[in-house]
């Protein structure tokens, strides 16, 4: 995955209403259109979050944590 990918994610939650209730709901379905291997998938998908705001920040840690893997 590339950073770009990362971007496109948080973009599309940004400006689109029901991909974003769709993310925080169900992130494994609205992550599926998204070029993401299986772990980054599972792992994206596991984040709790209530808010965008929330879900932004825990993908940040989740970026900072694995950056050698996708840089």
């Amino acid at each position: 995955m590339t950073t770009a990918a990362l971007s496109q994610i948080i973009g599309t939650a940004v400006i689109d209403d029901g991909f974003r209730s769709n993310l925080l709901n169900n992130p494994r379905g609205a992550l599926a259109q998204f070029n993401l291997n299986a772990r980054e998938l599972s792992d994206i998908a596991s984040f709790r979050a209530t808010t965008i705001e929330q879900f932004a920040e825990r993908l940040i840690v989740w970026m900072n944590d694995h950056e050698p893997e996708w840089a």
